[in-house]
């Protein structure tokens, strides 16, 4: 019996000395950061902001790699099944939470698969249009729907887009119908020529097309006006109580060791201290992140909970 017990406390020991050896040596290859959007939106934006300085403090490449399609759902069970060993890690949106509340069946479980990392940043989501478009504000929106003179769209790049219009038409008595996109480059492309009336996409995501003068913002999601557009209005202005926001932030699969976890939470929040960082978050409208694992995780249980009422609410069945 104690020569048993000696063996299996050997084996725990020897187990946990090389879980302890793995965090101290990681990484010691490429880390793969799978996005599940198409290039060119703020999922995108994020990876590339932390890759140069995540890649100099870890003395490995950071090697985005996008995974489009099916609301993140491809990229996103893709990461759900490699290795959990932090060298294959998930960088996502709030479609994460949402995506639950939309779909009957996902090919992963968002609450067993996935360890939730740390958020990387948080920007509202704006209501935007056309720049040539005759739609000049959320009043225009409310009167045009309420009137039924006219069937608007609007294009999303995500569910959690998605779910934040069917807040609006909620909560503002409207029915918009919503228009898919694979990621928030080919929605704002779209908008720019004039393809679809609205989009809903975060701030971070339209500033682009905003500043180049052919997209015109309607109001943002955020309880106050953007730092990146304190001139555009709030959709509360016009839509009393209305806020949703866009959080962007790392998964890691399941087995991943808690070490390994926290090591990436901590060296992202050592990046997210750097002014240059700060700054590039800050143009693009997004705070940045960093908070640790269990902050982040509550955060992700909250959410999912939130959404999971509003689709209910909205009478959204999932597909």
């Amino acid at each position: 019996m104690i020569r048993h017990f000696s063996r299996a406390a050997m084996a725990l020991a020897l187990g946990l000395t090389a879980l302890a050896a793995q965090s101290q040596t990681y990484p010691s290859k490429p880390i793969r950061l799978v996005i599940p959007f198409a290039p060119g939106g703020s999922t995108d934006a994020n990876a590339r902001i932390i890759q140069d300085k995540l890649s100099t403090l870890w003395g490995q490449p950071v090697i985005i790699d996008t995974k489009p399609g099916a609301n993140t759902i491809i990229g996103t069970d893709l990461v759900a099944k490699s290795a959990g060993d932090g060298y294959t890690l998930l960088l996502t949106s709030t479609a994460y939470v949402v995506n639950p509340s939309m779909y009957q069946k996902l090919p992963y479980d968002p609450v067993s698969d996935f360890i939730p990392v740390t958020m990387v940043s948080v920007s509202p989501f704006a209501l935007v249009t056309p720049v040539a478009s005759p739609i000049k504000s959320i009043k225009d929106v409310l009167a045009l729907e309420r009137a039924k003179s006219a069937s608007l769209s609007f294009g999303v790049s995500d569910s959690s887009a998605a779910l934040s219009g069917h807040l609006f038409n909620m909560m503002g008595k409207t029915n918009m119908q919503s228009v898919s996109y694979k990621g928030a480059g080919p929605l704002m492309t779209d908008l720019a020529g004039g393809h679809v009336p609205l989009g809903i996409a975060a701030v971070s995501s339209v500033q682009t097309q905003v500043r180049a003068g052919r997209v015109r913002i309607l109001g943002v999601g955020s309880a106050k006006p953007s730092p990146l557009f304190p001139d555009a209005p709030t959709i509360a202005a016009d839509i009393p109580g209305y806020e949703a926001t866009s959080w962007f932030g790392l998964f890691a699969p399941k087995g991943t060791p808690k070490d390994v976890v926290t090591k990436i939470q901590r060296d992202v929040a050592t990046v997210m201290k750097d002014p240059d960082i700060q700054k590039r978050f800050f143009d693009i409208g997004a705070e940045v992140g960093g908070q640790s694992s269990d902050d982040f995780a509550a955060r992700v249980r909250t959410d999912m909970d939130l959404w999971a009422k509003v689709a209910k609410s909205a009478g959204i069945k999932p597909e």
